[in-house]
């Protein structure tokens, strides 16, 4: 009969650690999400800060617009566009160059899940 109370201890601390190992996961995946996301805000406000920036390559003086970007992590931790909502052509042109000419990265955390990032997309020329 003791042997049968040890064993139920000892299971009951490991179901405990389990649940402190998971919160620190969860922590992690959010800490990966804010660097991911931060790393893709730099991204563009550095590409739109450029003096040749794409916008002035194609003769493109004005852009505002709300864009929506959904995204898939792929194994090789490698950001691949899954859909762009956006009205103004210009803007959605924009994205696509910026994911296509930029190496992002995500932490191996974020690996096959799919992530939305909203932003607004303005660009004047002075």
């Amino acid at each position: 009969m003791r042997t049968q109370k040890i064993t139920m201890m000892v299971i009951a601390f490991f179901m405990m650690t389990g649940l402190v190992a998971a919160g620190e996961t969860e922590s992690a995946v959010n800490m990966a999400k804010k660097d991911l996301y931060q790393e893709i805000k730099t991204c563009f406000k550095d590409d739109i800060n450029k003096p040749f920036n794409y916008f002035y390559q194609n003769n493109i003086n004005r852009v505002d617009d709300r864009v929506q970007i959904c995204f898939v992590v792929d194994h090789d931790q490698s950001l691949r566009i899954v859909r762009l909502r956006c009205d103004d052509p210009d803007a959605r042109d924009y994205v696509k160059h910026v994911f296509k000419n930029r190496t992002l990265t995500a932490d191996s955390v974020l690996v096959g899940k799919a992530y939305i990032v909203n932003m607004t997309l303005r660009y004047g020329a002075k």
